[in-house]
């Protein structure tokens, strides 16, 4: 029998962590922290930590690894696995990083003789992934943070070989919605074209999403781009890790020298830096500011008064739709929808669907 305890994760936005144990000895999926002001915890304890025999990062977002060093702080020494290129995002160092490489895709990797695991690209960011695991002689599928049709980015799903997980991880945080990428990538830039004569202002993270939108409009529009330089290395990792690319897409050699241009018709800048991006708008006031996803009004309020802005959702998690082809190619006794507060530990796929039709 699992026992299956949420510290975070379910029925909110962020702090994602999970604990599964068996007879005394459990695993990790995430270690995260909310992504707000306070980086708020997750209920993990040091008699959780205790019990660990292996933590499996999805990917390098703060609300994914935020609480790591809690592991270090009450003792962990087991390894902290994750793929090669999310290690190379941390801000942090840890001595029992294990790290899988892409030519290990599809494989069997052993933890020890009760725990193994499979991976594969999630589609979120370079280096996320998704985790088939066998803990114990049960099986878990853990989606990570998951994009059905990034612009860029792989997302695969394990071989169908008949398998029923026992439970089942799957992101929802787009659930409320119904999003098409490649749609939102071409309003963007037909909204750009009618506008020829103004600057762009695109208040960006370190995600999936902002290479996408900025590869697709180098791509598509005759305007200059310019990269805040703290997204640059975003970049330079797409230039490393062609195996995590769809095969039809690839980053232009040119893309990355223009992208540092330093006067441009549009700007990627960091959003969770407001002064940054006032300071640019007093530079150049007549430039529209484009959000591409959830953003607080009030925080940007008094600044954007007299500033003209756009809103196009680019979703990074799956949307309705694709949580319920998720939830049918992954056969699972129980599935747990997190990452959303729209969903809880009690949303079945059955409500899902009633919840639609209503």
């Amino acid at each position: 029998m699992l026992n299956i305890e949420i510290l975070g994760g379910v029925g909110e936005y962020g702090r994602n962590c999970f604990y599964i144990e068996k007879e005394g000895r459990a695993i990790l999926l995430d270690c995260g922290v909310m992504n707000n002001p306070q980086k708020t915890l997750p209920n993990l304890t040091e008699a959780h930590v205790a019990k660990l025999e292996a933590v499996f990062i999805s990917h390098s977002h703060i609300d994914h690894v935020g609480a790591i060093p809690l592991l270090e702080k009450w003792g962990y020494n087991g390894p902290i696995i994750m793929s090669d290129m999310t290690a190379q995002q941390l801000k942090m160092t840890f001595s029992n990083i294990s790290i899988f490489h892409p030519e290990s895709i599809g494989e069997w990797i052993f933890v020890n003789k009760d725990v193994a695991y499979q991976w594969g690209y999630s589609g979120h960011l370079i280096g996320s992934v998704w985790y088939k695991i066998r803990f114990w002689g049960k099986m878990l599928f853990y989606s990570g943070d998951y994009v059905t049709d990034s612009y860029l980015l792989k997302a695969t799903l394990p071989v169908a070989d008949g398998t029923i997980y026992d439970v089942a991880f799957i992101d929802s945080g787009h659930v409320e919605k119904q999003i098409n990428n490649f749609q939102t990538l071409q309003q963007i830039m037909e909204y750009i074209s009618v506008h020829p004569e103004q600057p762009f202002i695109f208040p960006s993270s370190f995600s999936g999403k902002t290479v996408d939108i900025a590869a697709y409009l180098h791509q598509h529009t005759q305007r200059t781009l310019h990269i805040d330089q703290d997204l640059i290395s975003l970049i330079e990792q797409y230039e490393k890790a062609s195996e995590n690319l769809l095969p039809t897409k690839g980053i232009l050699p040119s893309f990355k020298q223009q992208c540092q241009t330093k006067s441009a018709d549009i700007y990627f800048v960091p959003d969770r830096n407001a002064s940054e991006l006032l300071e640019l708008l007093q530079k150049i006031p007549k430039a529209i500011v484009i959000f591409t996803g959830y953003w607080q009004k009030d925080n940007y309020k008094m600044m954007l008064s007299k500033t003209e802005y756009k809103e196009f959702f680019y979703k990074t998690h799956p949307d309705y739709q694709d949580i319920l082809m998720l939830s049918k190619k992954i056969h699972a006794q129980t599935t747990i929808y997190f990452h959303s507060s729209f969903t809880n530990r009690e949303t079945t796929l059955l409500q899902l669907l009633k919840n639609k039709k209503a």
